[in-house]
C-alpha cells in the first residue's frame, strides 16, 4: 500500500497503534537503545514509494513522500510521536541522525539526486533522464534496481564521464557509480596479492592504496588517465601501453554485478570461465558492476625515456618492430605541423615533423623524483594544460591558425626536449595526470590486427601525416591535437575490440584527437575509420568515438557476430527483461547479430 500526505488524516490511531505492535514483535529480540530515559525505534515504514502515477508507478519527482516511524517509549509508556511524512526534494540521504539511530531497523529507500543533468568530460554528451541516482552502497545498488524493475524503467550508468561514445546515454534511470568508494587489499590463495575495488574508485585511489600496502604493490598496466574509475575501465575494456598484455579487464579475476533481479552474482574463471570471458567487457548489460578485483604485483619502477626522431626515420616497419620487442610499454606520438616555421621557405614541411616516442623499460634504479619534485612536475604539468586549453579554444573560429598554434604548444611541452625519468610504476603509467582532464577533446580510437613485420601499422601511421598535410592544403585542419597508437597483445573476452584465440597476437590501438567539436573532425576521423574496417576488420573501442562512422554498427553485428550469440545467451541469464539494454547502438548491433545469417 502506498500512503500519500493527505491519507495521513484518515489513518486510525488504532491502525496506528496496531502496526506499532506488529513492528514490535516483527523486531522483537533486536537491540533497543536507551536514550536519555527514552526507549527509541525507528525504521522505514515504505521502501521507495511516494506517490502513483496513473499507471501505479512509483513516483520520484517533485513533492513525493516517503515516510519513516520513530516510536519514543517514556517512562510511563507514552506514545509521544509515531509517522512522519518527509518530502523527498528534502531527503537526498537518509540524515546522519537516523543513520546512526536507526541504522539496524532502516530500509534504505532508492532516493534520486537533486542533479537532473548530466554531461561527459568533453561536454559532447549532456542528458537529462528522468532521474540520476548516486548509491554509496551496495544496498543502494540493490533498491534502485528494484526500483527501476518495479517501474518498469531501464538503466544505465555512468562514471568520470570520460565516455565518449553513447554507451551512458539513457532517458529513464542514470546511476553515477562514484560514490561507491571502498577498496581492500588482499593475498588470494589462487592469485596471490588482489585488490578489490567497489565500481566508483579512481585508478588513482587504488594506486595509493597499493603503495601503502605491505608489501607495496602496483597494477601491471592501466590507463593514461587515474581519474577513470574501475567498473568503467573495465566494462568498456579500456587498456594501457604494455606490449606483453591486453585490456585492463584482463587483469580482472573477479568481479561482482547487482542483475535486474537485484541480487549479486560473482563472476570469476573458477566459478564458470565463459561468463566470465562474456563479463570482462559486457558494456553495462549484464547488470550494474558493484566491484571488480584486479591482480596485483610487487611495486616496480620504469625508466620512461622519451624520444624525438624525425618521422621519416622511424616510421621503418623494423625500427618500431624493434622497439616493441624491447620495450616494457611503448606509445607513440604525432603531434601535427610540429616543425612549422613561420618564416621558412616552406613553412609546412612534413619532411622536418618529429614523432613523440615513449618508452617504459623495467629498471632497479631509484626513482629520479622525491614526492615533491613529482608533486611539483605534476603542478606544472596542470598548468601548462590549462593555459593551452584557450589557444585551442581559438581554434575554433579561426583553423588557419592550427599549424602556428599546434607547433607553439609543442615547442613549450614534449617537443622541448628528449628525457629519460625513472619513476614508481604509477607514476610512470599515468604520465599526464591530471593534465588531461583540463583539455576535453574529441577521440575516435580503432584496434586492428598488427602484421608479424608491422608495415600495416607503420603505414597507417604515415597515412594519418599524409592526410593532414592534404587537409591542409586545402585550408583545411581537422585534427589539432595528436594522434597516438599503443600495442598491446590479443584479449579473450568476448567483446573486446582485440578479441583473438591466439594468445600472443599483437594489436594496434590507433586514436585520432582534437579539440571539442572542432570543424570537420568527424568527416576526417571516419574517412580512417572506414579505411580500416575495410583493409583490418578493425573494432571500434566502445569508450570512445566511433557511432557517426557510416555503417559501422551493421559492420559490427557481422564482426561480432559469434561472440554475441554467445554473449547474448548469457546476458539474458542476468538481465531476461532488458533492463539494462537501454541503448541505441547496442541494440542495433545485437539485433543484427542475432538475426544474421
Amino acid at each position: 500500500m502506498i500512503l500519500e500526505p493527505a491519507a495521513l488524516t484518515e489513518i486510525t490511531l488504532a491502525a496506528l497503534l496496531l502496526l506499532i505492535l506488529i513492528c514490535f514483535y516483527c523486531l522483537r529480540g533486536k537491540k533497543w537503545r536507551i536514550n536519555n530515559g527514552v526507549l527509541g525505534l525507528g525504521f522505514i515504514l515504505v521502501v521507495a514509494v511516494e506517490a502513483e502515477d496513473a499507471n501505479g508507478a512509483a513516483v520520484i519527482d517533485g513533492d513525493d513522500y516517503y515516510y519513516y516511524c520513530t516510536v519514543d517509549i517514556g517512562s510511563a509508556g507514552g506514545i509521544n510521536e509515531f509517522l512522519l511524512a518527509v518530502p523527498l526534494s528534502k531527503c537526498k540521504e537518509r540524515s546522519p541522525l537516523y543513520r546512526k539511530k536507526f541504522d539496524g531497523f532502516t530500509l534504505r529507500s532508492a532516493i534520486p539526486s537533486s542533479d537532473k543533468t548530466w554531461g561527459n568530460w568533453a561536454g559532447t554528451i549532456n542528458l537529462a533522464p528522468e532521474a540520476i541516482f548516486k548509491p554509496t552502497s551496495l544496498t543502494d545498488l540493490q533498491d534502485i534496481v528494484n526500483l527501476a524493475r518495479k517501474n518498469g524503467r531501464t538503466i544505465r550508468c555512468a562514471a568520470e564521464g570520460h565516455t565518449e561514445s553513447s554507451l551512458s546515454v539513457t532517458n529513464k534511470y542514470l546511476v553515477i557509480i562514484n560514490n561507491l568508494k571502498n577498496v581492500q587489499v588482499l593475498k588470494d590463495k589462487h592469485y596471490g596479492w588482489v585488490v578489490t575495488a567497489e565500481a566508483g574508485v579512481s585508478l588513482n585511489e587504488i594506486d595509493n592504496i597499493l603503495r601503502i600496502n605491505n608489501p607495496p604493490l602496483a597494477l601491471s598496466s592501466a590507463t593514461i588517465p587515474d581519474f577513470v574509475r574501475a567498473a568503467g575501465v573495465v566494462a568498456t575494456g579500456s587498456h594501457g601501453a604494455k606490449t606483453t598484455l591486453s585490456i585492463m579487464s584482463d587483469q580482472v579475476v573477479s568481479m561482482k554485478i547487482v542483475a535486474a533481479n537485484g541480487k549479486v552474482y560473482e563472476f570469476c574463471d573458477t566459478n564458470n570461465a565463459l561468463e566470465m570471458q562474456a563479463a570482462r567487457v559486457n558494456l553495462g548489460l549484464f547488470g550494474i558492476i558493484y566491484s571488480v578485483t584486479f591482480r596485483t604485483e610487487p611495486m616496480f619502477n620504469l625508466r620512461m625515456t622519451d624520444t624525438l626522431p624525425l618521422a621519416k626515420d622511424f616510421l621503418v616497419p623494423s625500427v618500431v618492430k624493434q622497439l616493441f620487442e624491447s620495450s616494457d610499454s611503448l606509445q607513440i606520438f604525432y603531434w601535427p605541423f610540429n616543425s612549422f616555421d613561420s618564416e621558412a621557405t616552406q613553412p609546412l614541411d612534413p619532411t622536418k615533423d618529429k614523432m613523440w616516442v615513449k618508452q617504459w623499460v623495467r629498471s632497479d634504479e631509484n626513482p629520479t623524483f622525491s614526492p615533491e619534485e613529482l608533486a611539483a612536475l605534476r603542478v606544472y604539468q596542470n598548468q601548462s594544460s590549462l593555459q593551452a586549453n584557450p589557444q585551442y579554444q581559438l581554434l575554433l573560429n579561426n583553423p588557419e591558425y592550427t599549424p602556428a598554434i599546434s607547433s607553439a604548444i609543442w615547442r613549450q611541452g614534449p617537443g622541448l626536449s628528449p628525457t629519460s625519468f625513472v619513476l614508481q610504476a604509477p607514476d610512470a603509467i599515468h604520465f599526464l595526470s591530471p593534465a588531461s582532464k583540463n583539455i576535453p577533446v574529441s577521440f575516435l580510437g580503432f584496434g586492428f590486427k598488427v602484421d608479424p613485420d608491422f608495415k600495416n601499422f607503420v603505414k597507417e601511421l604515415q597515412a594519418i601525416i599524409n592526410a593532414i598535410y592534404a587537409a591542409a592544403a586545402q585550408n583545411s585542419f581537422p585534427l589539432n591535437s595528436i594522434s597516438d597508437a599503443r600495442l598491446i597483445r590479443s584479449s579473450h573476452a568476448l567483446l573486446a575490440p582485440n578479441f583473438d584465440p591466439d594468445p600472443n597476437a599483437i594489436y594496434c590501438f590507433i586514436d585520432l584527437v582534437s579539440y571539442h567539436f572542432t570543424p570537420g573532425f568527424q568527416t576526417f576521423a571516419s574517412s580512417f575509420g572506414q579505411k580500416w574496417i575495410q583493409n583490418y576488420n578493425a573494432k571500434p573501442h566502445w569508450a570512445k568515438e566511433w557511432e557517426y562512422v557510416p555503417n559501422v554498427k551493421s559492420y559490427l553485428s557481422k564482426a561480432y557476430k559469434k561472440q554475441i550469440k554467445t554473449f547474448e545467451k548469457i546476458r539474458e541469464k542476468y538481465d531476461p527483461n532488458k533492463l539494462f539494454f537501454d541503448n541505441e547502438s547496442l541494440q542495433e548491433i545485437f539485433n543484427g547479430a542475432l538475426h544474421y545469417k
